[in-house]
């Protein structure tokens, strides 16, 4: 697992994932760190990345760090979905029939007040195959994130995008 601090510094280290909205709305390398309106999201996006092994799975974090009263390493867990078919990856399909959700997905809701929320999506390739089976955080608040990766057979980030949102 690569610095977490580091993930949250820019969008220029890890490129190829696309999160796209159902509107059609995309985020990836080319304009990662967008302002969008938070409702762009509301629904769970589709996932593209045209690097995925069709023979690997693949785990999907989505975290906001920004969300209060979270203090420095701790996230508002988003999405935690694992087992997901690299196949399915590179086709941009959905990968809501895809995959185990372990945290499912919840749409952006910055609160009043706080300013710009980022919104990060971290791709992790499974090393276990699809045989991996999470401890499922008790709380999407406060979430340690590389506690949480601690022991766990994930490899990378392989690729990560984020875009914000306000009230």
């Amino acid at each position: 697992m690569g610095d977490v601090k580091s993930l949250l510094e820019g969008c220029d280290r890890l490129t190829g994932l696309n999160v796209t909205s159902v509107g059609g709305t995309m985020v990836n390398d080319h304009n990662c760190d967008v302002l969008l309106p938070k409702q762009v999201f509301s629904d769970e996006p589709l996932f593209q990345y045209a690097l995925a092994d069709s023979k690997k799975f693949y785990t999907i974090i989505m975290v906001d760090p920004d969300a209060p009263p979270q203090t420095e390493g701790e996230f508002f867990l988003h999405m935690l979905k694992s087992n997901i078919p690299g196949l399915a990856l590179r086709a941009k399909e959905s990968i809501k029939t895809f995959g185990i959700d372990y945290r499912g997905y919840k749409q952006p809701a910055p609160p009043r007040g706080t300013g710009p929320h980022r919104y990060i999506t971290l791709l992790y390739e499974q090393g276990d195959g699809n045989n991996f089976l999470p401890s499922v955080p008790p709380s999407r608040s406060r979430f340690m994130l590389s506690n949480w990766l601690r022991g766990k057979n994930l490899c990378g980030p392989v690729a990560a995008t984020q875009f914000r949102a306000q009230f």
